[in-house]
């Protein structure tokens, strides 16, 4: 029996993987394992190498911290130094005793490192235990190791992709000073036409890890994707909670080293917050985090916040509670799972605020409501490109498969139909006889086509001509009967105007001109004048005879119309 396709996210945080393992079950997904396992050596950036080189030169005081940075030390001013408690109902000291104690509540999964000499054999040791066989990863790029420019003013889906383009070359130049890589950076245009652009300074570090293991120990692992944790805690939240228009909720992501926030109105992305260089290992970072948002709200680059949601939170209801007693008004809670989307057991849901990006972007690998992620990919080209070839490899292979069947199978058709095709074959002979007996007729019928197609061409010449050929005969007829019809009417002139008739004469009555239009069904009584001759008075009239009879089928000869008759019976 095949064994269900598992789907990998893999968070690098710290100086730790954290790793989530999810299948698709029914409608959504099914976390199958959490595990948490130590680097055999740190990985450092090359930009945190080079900050900590130049650490000792740097012009803030080493004594400075973020109440001094964001002016919370006038606030305290007035306070007792001894004392922990700040202004209102704010109080530290009864979260910094135990705030930061390892939870022990995720030692069931999380698992500890074998005796390997790199990070690439520790990495191929835990994928090789999957025995999947085909391995599907997603990796992410840890918070704060990616630098955001949000830009507002206009609507960016107006404008042409080669405008944007060079408007995302420009803000990029502005920071790095130079073009980056194309695979460095990424952008997205929100449905509110705001212009999200994305980058990096280079090539993610789990990225690296995973090649390096796959050329050393010659792996085919699937890169799915590659997703900074921001883009991966906005799609989760997404994912499993309802948009609310109007609500503007502070996605905190809790990291070792780094922490992050990201403001949301309902689902969009309203501002990501600077990286704040402090993690879940510093006494004062949630007094640094606090600051920062009030600092957000004092500038007015957030108008304001109606619940917190955490994320990757290993501090445990400490950090819930901080939030909640700190913003009073203000709801807070460790990510909530929408059990639709994500079935969990009863254990995993103790330490899954823990491990939230990877379950976001294993969520992903499996493309889980993918769509609901910000489109702010990181994978190279070249692993695409790679994975395509893979691809085309596999698919080769089962076409050369078909082809070797194909005879096999052909013939085989062919030996079950034998009968079948014999009997057609018979018919199709028999059926060829038919036709050539019957061809003999075939050709005299064309000829008598022909001669008929002639005599149709004879007849309607004939028609043509026969047509109205006594039309004036008959109009003639007709106007002498009218004329006898009326005593006392004389003609002196007859004229034909195309189909009209022309007349004009005298009438010894005046009534004897009237009764001699109505003789006609069409006719126009031009004038009538009254004259007196030989003492007696006579009336001159003019007449348009337009129709002299009732059926103009008259005009045409009987024989004629036989004809047209036959003709219109033969087509």
């Amino acid at each position: 029996m095949l064994k269900p396709r598992e789907y990998i996210g893999l968070s690098l945080e710290g100086d730790f993987l954290k790793i989530a393992r999810v299948k698709r079950h029914k409608q959504g997904l099914q976390l199958l394992r959490l595990d948490k396992i130590p680097l055999v050596e740190p990985i450092h950036s090359h930009k945190e190498l080079k900050n900590r080189a130049a650490a000792s030169g740097d012009n803030i005081s080493e004594t400075e911290d973020a109440d001094s940075i964001f002016g919370l030390n006038d606030i305290y001013q007035d306070t007792d130094p001894a004392s922990s408690e700040g202004p209102g109902d704010i109080e530290l000291g009864s979260f910094e005793e135990n705030l930061f104690t390892k939870d022990s509540s995720d030692s069931d999964l999380v698992q500890e490192a074998s005796h390997s000499g790199s990070n690439e054999e520790l990495l191929v040791e835990y994928l090789d235990d999957c025995r999947n066989s085909s391995i599907k990863l997603a990796l992410n790029i840890e918070a704060g190791n990616t630098t955001y420019q949000i830009i507002n003013g206009q609507n960016f889906n107006n404008l042409k992709n080669k405008e944007i383009q060079l408007l995302v070359a420009d803000k990029l130049k502005a920071i790095y000073g130079h073009e980056i890589l194309d695979d460095h950076y990424d952008y997205v245009i929100d449905k509110n036409g705001k212009l999200i652009i994305a980058s990096v300074d280079e090539e993610p570090h789990t990225l690296q890890l995973v090649n390096s293991a796959i050329e050393l120990y010659d792996k085919k692992y699937v890169i799915k994707d590659v997703f900074p944790d921001e883009t991966a805690m906005v799609g989760l939240f997404r994912n499993h909670y309802k948009e609310e228009e109007g609500v503007v909720t502070g996605l905190i992501q809790l990291g070792p080293d780094k922490c992050r926030m990201v403001f949301v109105n309902g689902h969009e992305i309203l501002k990501v917050s600077p990286v704040i260089n402090e993690g879940t290992g510093t006494k004062k970072l949630l007094n640094t985090i606090f600051s920062k948002i009030l600092y957000l709200l004092d500038t007015g680059e957030i108008q304001g916040v109606d619940r917190f949601v955490l994320f990757n939170n290993t501090l445990g209801e400490k950090a819930n509670d901080f939030f909640t007693k700190n913003f009073q008004n203000l709801h807070c809670e460790d990510f909530n799972y929408n059990p639709d989307q994500l079935l969990l057991t009863d254990s995993q849901k103790d330490i899954s605020p823990g491990y939230t990006t990877a379950i976001a972007i294993a969520a992903a690998a499996a493309n889980a409501e993918k769509e609901n992620y910000p489109t702010l990919s990181f994978l190279p080209q070249y692993i695409a490109e790679k994975q395509k070839m893979f691809k085309l490899q596999w698919h080769g292979l089962v076409l050369l498969l078909l082809i070797g069947l194909t005879p096999v199978v052909l013939n085989h058709f062919y030996q079950q139909n034998l009968n079948e095709i014999n009997q057609l074959d018979a018919q199709e002979n028999q059926i060829q006889l038919m036709i050539s007996d019957l061809q003999p007729l075939v050709t005299e019928s064309e000829q008598l086509t022909s001669q008929i197609s002639g005599l149709q061409d004879q007849l309607s010449l004939l028609t043509e001509l026969s047509r109205d050929n006594i039309r004036w005969s008959i109009t003639l007829d007709r106007f002498n009967m009218a004329v006898e019809e009326n005593e006392g009417i004389w003609i002196t002139a007859l004229r034909q105007n195309q189909d009209v008739l022309m007349v004009e004469g005298y009438s010894l009555t005046r009534v004897g001109i009237p009764n001699l239009a109505n003789q006609f069904p069409e006719i126009t009584l031009m004038s009538v004048r009254k004259l007196e001759m030989r003492d007696r008075d006579i009336y001159n009239f003019n007449l348009m005879i337009h129709r002299a009879v009732e059926d103009e089928n008259l005009f045409t000869p009987e024989q004629a119309s036989e004809i047209e008759l036959l003709l219109t019976t033969i087509n």
